[in-house]
């Protein structure tokens, strides 16, 4: 009876760790170019098999400026299946406003046949950001802003100590801000958090997470990469529509 009930209790733990490991889909994110669609279909058919990659359409160098690497991943993604989100690596320093560079980035989606639901905003790695928390926050406010006023979904991607050191834990940013936090111990492999989000508590804006990053710095499918998942509640194929009788890709529906 002992050994009996010994091994139903493992099988309901197995059970139970399946079924939580099942909740969720796993996605990455990519701030380089890849030399053709193979990349993308490698990172579809390896375990544990991705649905979602998230491409970098904007990056802070010379002031903030769209990442030219980014419409041509985005049509290798689709055509490998992957469901597609963009983000912005803004550049909080520069001349140019939050309203431009949100304008530059979503122009070049749009010039390149990329229709974008959801744009996430980097708000991470306080050394690139004011010391001005205020300063700070205003940028991410205008840039939020901005995105609403074009029809896209806003999010951010930050975490606990980011959000705090950057904006001294804002709130108000409005309930339709989408978060996509992260919890990494260390880069590589061996410094992943558990893929899941047990660790998720709220802070700042948010009482839930959409995304969650859990590692970063791996060389997966040629690519240096970072890790997410998300629930799978948000997975879906990646999608085409047509608009004024030319086919264009969709970005983002992680959340929406």
């Amino acid at each position: 009876v002992e050994r009996l009930a010994m091994i139903l209790s493992l099988l309901l733990a197995s059970a139970l760790l399946h079924t939580a490991a099942a909740q969720y889909a796993y996605g990455v994110d990519i701030n380089q170019g890849a030399p053709n669609s193979n990349n993308f279909q490698c990172l579809k058919n390896t375990y544990p098999y991705y649905s979602t990659v998230f491409v970098r359409a904007y990056k802070p160098d010379a002031g903030g400026s769209v990442d030219y690497n980014a419409v041509p991943n985005i049509n290798m993604a689709y055509q490998s299946g992957l469901g597609i989100e963009v983000y912005m690596t803004p550049s909080p320093t520069s001349s140019k406003t939050a309203s431009q560079q949100v304008d530059e980035v979503t122009s070049a989606l749009q010039n390149g046949g990329i229709t974008v639901r959801s744009l996430w905003i980097q708000v991470t790695s306080p050394v690139n950001w004011s010391s001005s928390q205020s300063t700070n926050l205003n940028f991410v406010n205008q840039a939020i802003s901005r995105i609403r006023q074009r029809g896209i979904r806003p999010g951010v991607y930050t975490s606990n100590y980011d959000w705090q050191q950057i904006t001294n834990q804002a709130t108000g940013l409005g309930s339709d801000v989408m978060l996509w936090y992260w919890n990494v111990y260390s880069s590589g492999s061996n410094g992943e958090s558990d893929p899941n989000f047990n660790d998720f508590r709220p802070f700042g804006n948010w009482n839930s997470a959409a995304v969650k990053q859990f590692g970063q710095n791996e060389s997966i499918c040629g690519f240096t990469l970072n890790r997410d998942v998300y629930p799978l509640s948000g997975v879906k194929k990646a999608e085409a529509v047509k608009e004024e009788g030319e086919k264009k890709i969709i970005a983002g529906s992680i959340g929406l």
